[in-house]
């Protein structure tokens, strides 16, 4: 399968400790990392109206752009992979330069097309990031449950955990994430995308359809925090339980500091 988009329906439902659901509609690039595509409009580490760029992703100082950096990690965690694996990576685009991406999926797969495992790769909006690997197999795709020690949400334990359930990338493509705390599911994420070419009249198309991509995203998720906290629901401050934020990429100063 060659480069493609994905138009994609988000829904995240927070169970407790009260009920809320809120929908919207995005776009994502699934990149052939072997093969970048080169279409109008989008731009390889430079800017244009939608863009890729390295920065944005996994970046342990290797040369070689965002590949080379995941198997120097995975090198790093002791993940057996093929050199010559393929890497699928599903993310949001930079918009007219500005980046925002919650959660991006790498999908690696042997040189003949056999799945092998995925990744999460979760950003806060400190912008640190955490990698997950996601390897349990199921019928359609991958899953895994663990422990998330990272800061993601004010309203959601570093010490809770991430349930995974990651659907191939293919003409339709589903992803499952759970936040689950020791008594269960607390808020359900879900993306549902249905494939649709990678060209450039479909990328300008989308820069009217889903203008200011990445400021929606953030807007979205800032706006139900506010919401969360004006009606005083217990949050978590990002400077408590360092100890338990652990294996984080670009660290905030709130866990770089010495101060109590």
């Amino acid at each position: 399968m060659t480069s493609c988009l994905y138009e994609c329906e988000i829904m995240h439902r927070r169970l407790k400790p009260e009920q809320k659901r809120f929908d919207y509609r995005i776009f994502m690039l699934s990149v052939d990392l072997d093969e970048p595509p080169k279409v109008p409009f989008l731009g390889l580490n430079r800017f244009n109206l939608f863009a890729l760029n390295d920065r944005d992703h996994i970046d342990l100082g290797q040369p070689g752009g965002i590949r080379a950096n995941l198997f120097a990690w995975m090198k790093q965690e002791n993940i057996d992979c093929p050199a010559d694996a393929r890497v699928r990576l599903v993310t949001l685009p930079r918009v007219l330069g500005y980046a925002f991406k919650p959660v991006s999926f790498y999908y690696l797969s042997t040189k003949e097309g056999i799945p092998l495992f995925s990744i999460a790769e979760v950003r806060n909006t400190y912008h640190e990031m955490k990698l997950f690997l996601v390897d349990g197999e199921k019928e359609k795709g991958w899953q895994r449950r663990v422990k998330k020690d990272f800061y993601v949400s004010p309203f959601s334990d570093v010490e809770d955990s991430f349930h995974f359930k990651l659907g191939l990338p293919a003409d339709n493509w589903a992803v499952n994430i759970d936040n689950l705390d020791s008594e269960g599911v607390t808020l359900v994420s879900a993306i549902r995308g249905k494939t649709k070419p990678l060209t450039g009249r479909r990328l300008l198309w989308y820069g009217f359809k889903y203008p200011l991509l990445s400021l929606k995203v953030i807007f979205m998720i800032h706006w139900q925090a506010l919401k969360l906290w004006t009606r005083k629901v217990p949050h978590f401050a990002k400077s408590a339980k360092k100890e338990s934020q652990t294996d984080v990429l670009r660290p905030h100063s709130s866990l770089t500091s010495t101060d109590d």
